[in-house]
């Protein structure tokens, strides 16, 4: 099967061209010749060159004639959605919530999202893990109604500090467990007859971002997304970074053990006011909101109302929504959960001066009164020269980026092969 582990610093002169190439030809939509070899820096006989290669292999169309500004009119390419598929699967983040799920997208080429599956995420083992992940795949497969000839190859986002080259995920301080991800990749290989690639969803998450999302986010040459307070995903100088073992971009420290397993107290629970100790996806708001509730019960009555009654049913949009309704306790700790990862974000640009922030995972539903303590603490915390050009945004793919990622991750991969 076709190996599509690539690694950026080691594409050749062609793989480069190719990948610079037709993705011009797919963020241009419908391009001509010298309008491609504008945006390429490379010269007109060179990018014909490659066309015609791409033309007689069927991944871009000729589409047309342009209108001509004297002499012969230029013929328009566009690049053929339909000449393969991609899959992405996004296993979920490691804190587990009420609204955690396994997520799958089919993705074209030009990175259009044609159809998705959800299901629910629970705490269970990675065996069981990877039986949804095949099960999502099939199901999304089937109702897509794409053959599974067409399916060019299978990418998977998962948490963890990530090992590539030994197939190996160290999961979270909490459950310190390494698991090998090798059974799982085999068994989607044999299972659908497709390459599979399995990265740390936090860098596929940013390059979903820039590949298939909206506005700044897609031309940014710098660009950080973060997923909550637990790792970020680095687009440097245009391109995903991963680090020398593909696990950059885990925000925590890993805690040293004293005895029997236990920790430094800095690290007891999600309350400690250390930056460098992850609150989980949801930055603890929802568990501190019940607890404040439970000492002062009428003053949340509103937001208990809206929760019907239940204060198990006590979520990030419940939170929210009570917030902009004026309960005191939804929007203090929106606040104060807004400066913590304010401060986060802040060290961040200070030290990687990026042109976009995105802040995603879930905690984007977090709202205005959240993002609006974000940016203030930004400020506060960060050097102006820096923070004077950066954009913080919440993610535009939403609960779709690592997925989306994942399988723009592998179209990008055909454009590199072609």
């Amino acid at each position: 099967m076709e190996d599509f582990i690539i690694k950026e610093d080691r594409l050749s002169e062609k793989e480069r061209r190719n990948l610079t190439i037709l993705d011009a030809i797919r963020r241009g939509k419908e391009v001509s010749r010298a309008e491609i070899s504008k945006l390429t820096d490379l010269n007109i006989v060179t990018v014909s060159n490659y066309i015609n290669k791409y033309v007689k292999n069927k991944i871009v169309l000729e589409t047309g004639l342009d209108i001509s500004t004297g002499g012969r009119r230029p013929e328009l390419l566009t690049l053929n959605r339909q000449y393969g598929y991609a899959i992405g699967l996004d296993l979920g983040a490691p804190h587990i919530t009420p609204d955690s799920s396994i997520i799958a997208v089919m993705m074209d080429l030009s990175g259009r999202i044609l159809s998705k599956e959800k299901i629910k995420k629970e705490n269970e083992s990675f065996e069981k893990l990877a039986e949804k992940a095949i099960l999502i795949t099939e199901e999304l497969i089937s109702k897509s109604g794409i053959s599974r000839h067409d399916i060019k190859g299978i990418g998977v986002g998962m948490w963890g500090v990530m090992d590539r080259y030994r197939n190996m995920v160290r999961y979270p301080v909490e459950e310190e467990q390494i698991i090998s991800y090798a059974g799982l990749l085999s068994r989607l290989e044999n299972k659908f007859n497709a390459p599979v690639l399995v990265e740390h969803d936090a860098a596929l998450a940013a390059f979903g971002e820039r590949w298939s999302g909206l506005g700044a986010v897609t031309t940014a040459e710098n660009l950080i997304f973060m997923c909550s307070d637990s790792s970020c995903g680095f687009i440097i100088k245009g391109d995903v970074y991963y680090g020398s073992t593909k696990s950059a971009g885990e925000l925590n420290l890993n805690p040293p053990i004293k005895n029997a397993g236990e920790v430094d107290n800095c690290w007891g629970g999600y309350d400690h006011g250390c930056c460098l100790r992850s609150r989980g996806v949801d930055l603890g708001i929802p568990e501190k909101v019940k607890r404040r509730l439970a000492e002062n019960e009428e003053e949340g009555a509103l937001l208990l109302s809206t929760a019907g009654g239940k204060k198990e049913n006590i979520n990030i949009e419940i939170i929210r929504e009570a917030a902009e309704k004026g309960v005191k306790i939804a929007k203090e700790e929106l606040e104060n959960a807004g400066k913590y990862l304010g401060v986060k974000i802040a060290f961040l640009i200070n030290l990687f001066n990026p042109e976009v922030v995105v802040i995603g995972r879930g905690i984007e539903t977090a709202g205005d009164i959240f993002f609006q303590s974000v940016r203030k603490t930004i400020r506060q915390w960060g050097y102006e020269e820096s923070v004077k050009v950066v954009k913080v945004l919440s993610a535009s793919l939403g609960e779709d980026a690592v997925a989306a990622g994942a399988a723009a991750l592998i179209a990008k991969n055909i454009f590199i092969k072609s």
